[in-house]
């Protein structure tokens, strides 16, 4: 697939689906060959890494984590308000799910990776399998809660839970829309 099509796509997709996307048209001569230690040509590398750190940014745009001790290591929770290009919603009124889990994989993954003067030793873990249950929609102009904590580690493998909360109908109440099982791993080292 042609590597620009894939920025387009995303670039497009990602910045609140108000972009009409570009057809794919696949190319009648074959693909260039690419080296198995250079996924993209050499060419496309920075372009391409630019645009992907640009989209990440975007996404998470406003996502301060702050840390705090836990049992097992470290708790993460972060208060954000979505900006225009981040109100993602294929139904109205409704957050994308698509959008609402990374963003559960990112406060889950920092839970794995805290700042060293919280927790010394610890190196990156890697996302193995993400469970979210959507138990109430998420609307895109209300401020979200996210929230994650590690439930229990068994060696290399790091079992955390976390929720994306929203304002309730009582002051100062906050109730669970997204709620999430997940299991990282440490790379042997």
């Amino acid at each position: 697939m042609n590597p620009r099509f894939v920025t387009s796509f995303f670039l497009r997709s990602f910045r609140g689906y108000h972009c009409a996307a570009e057809t794919y048209r696949p190319s009648l001569s074959p693909a260039p060959s690419v080296e198995v230690s250079h996924p993209l040509p050499t060419h496309l590398k920075p372009s391409f890494r630019k645009a992907s750190d640009n989209m990440m940014r975007s996404l998470l745009q406003g996502y301060r984590p702050v840390y705090k001790p836990h049992r097992l290591g470290c708790e993460v929770e972060s208060l954000l308000l979505l900006g225009p290009s981040q109100r993602m919603c294929y139904y109205e009124g409704k957050l994308f799910g698509g959008y609402s889990t990374f963003l559960m994989d990112q406060i889950l993954a920092d839970c794995c990776k805290p700042p060293e003067s919280i927790i010394a030793d610890t190196g990156p873990a890697f996302t193995v399998n993400l469970n979210t249950s959507f138990v109430l929609p998420v609307p895109p102009t209300v401020p979200i809660f996210l929230r994650a904590w590690p439930d229990k580690i068994d060696g290399r493998k790091i079992f955390l839970k976390g929720c994306i909360q929203i304002p309730g109908k009582a002051p100062n109440e906050w109730v669970d829309a997204i709620q999430a099982e997940a299991l990282f791993i440490r790379p042997k080292i």
